[in-house]
């Protein structure tokens, strides 16, 4: 099922309106190695290990 999913967001990933309308929303839309799963999951740990202490130190959280 996740391979199936991936495969159909790589898809995504690559058309020209898809990526039209994400910008229009102001995304970033990225088509590098962040698609593939374990490879996001890298990059989500490194970005709550980077900006993790920030947050907490600002007292920010999530209602």
């Amino acid at each position: 099922m996740l391979k199936k999913l991936n495969d159909a967001l790589k898809v995504a990933l690559k058309d020209p309106e898809f990526i039209k309308r994400q910008e229009g929303l102001g995304a970033v839309v990225v088509n590098d190695k962040r698609v593939e799963p374990a490879e996001h999951k890298k990059f989500v740990q490194a970005e709550v290990a980077r900006f993790g202490p920030v947050i907490k130190a600002a007292g920010i959280y999530a209602d």
